[in-house]
């Protein structure tokens, strides 16, 4: 976690996790397949940080939504208020529906009637929505086409991430695909205030660097999880390339390697840094001050991540000794 200014640190408004966890008990419980002890505890953190974390589930996406909504106006009512709430809502209904799906695909999880409860989000999700856009409205075409992404994503992922002999980084074209789904929240918010143009101008564009800087920093915290787990992610392909073992021991021993010789950390580092860098440049002061000073501030942060990955190179390097 990153030390962060008095700018980014203000709380969710209405979108703590004591609320998000409240509504959703109260529609698993209305729910014909109700078992909401097992679905809320997969999609909920122990707390929901209100603060730049360097991981993939920061909720950051929840934070942006509210801010672009301040900036637009739309929060200044108490119509538009609800109506974030509503978006909040359905981007927490669709995060869980792929949470479960991605938990199902990695084998964490083999219990059929996850998927079964996690399709009924996607139900509530649509419903909420359709209380606020009428059916021609652009929300929906991005509304089935970030589903439709992060769906086949998540499954196209899993097998180019089980492939030991690849030669392509096709992973950061799938990465932004992968997060697409989690940009619904920001879209309705600019599709409510008539901020379409900045939606496919700045917004958007904005929201796939930070998806692909995020997964890579996420990848790098991993890589020993998901080489057990039979994947190579991107950080590890990166890190590891041209050589690689048919062993998860072996692929560790030459990351491990490459980061003790080379300065590929540091520039992959570079390249997360970069699209976060980018995705400020996008999401300027002009159109949302605060999600530009957050993303400042998450860029300046990758170095906190630096003793983290010191030590999982000395554990990966210690494992590839043990290996050899």
């Amino acid at each position: 976690m990153i030390p962060v200014s008095a700018a980014v640190a203000d709380p969710v408004r209405g979108h703590t996790l004591s609320d998000l966890q409240g509504r959703l008990h109260g529609f698993l419980e209305r729910s014909p397949q109700h078992n909401g002890d097992r679905l809320a505890g997969r999609l909920l953190p122990t707390q929901l940080s209100e603060t730049p974390e360097l991981e993939n589930g920061s909720f950051h996406w929840l934070l942006i939504a509210e801010w672009l909504a301040d900036s637009f106006g739309l929060s200044s009512t108490p119509a538009g208020r609800a109506m974030l709430d509503d978006l909040c809502w359905i981007q927490f209904c669709v995060y869980g529906l792929f949470r479960a799906q991605d938990d199902l695909v990695d084998g964490d999880v083999e219990d059929p009637l996850l998927a079964v409860e996690a399709n009924q989000l996607l139900v509530e999700a649509a419903a909420c929505a359709a209380r606020h856009f009428e059916g021609t409205s652009l929300f929906w075409k991005i509304f089935r086409e970030t589903i439709d992404s992060t769906s086949r994503a998540i499954v196209q992922l899993d097998r180019l991430q089980r492939s030991p002999d690849r030669v392509t980084d096709a992973d950061l074209d799938l990465y932004v695909d992968l997060s697409a789904c989690l940009k619904i929240a920001a879209a309705g918010v600019a599709l409510a205030a008539g901020r379409e143009r900045e939606w496919t101008s700045s917004i958007s564009p904005a929201l796939d660097r930070v998806a692909v800087a995020a997964q890579i920093l996420d990848d790098l915290n991993d890589i020993q999880g998901d080489l057990a787990g039979g994947r190579i992610n991107y950080a590890a392909w990166y890190l590891g390339r041209p050589v690689f073992g048919t062993t998860p021991e072996a692929i560790a021993a030459v990351v491990a390697s490459n980061l003790a010789t080379t300065d590929r950390l540091d520039s992959l580092l570079a390249a997360a840094r970069g699209l976060l860098v980018e995705a400020a440049d996008l999401l300027s002061p002009a159109i949302c001050p605060r999600a530009h000073a957050y993303l400042i501030e998450y860029g300046q942060g990758i170095g906190a991540l630096t003793q983290n990955i010191e030590d999982s190179r000395r554990s990966l390097f210690a494992e590839g000794q043990d290996a050899a």
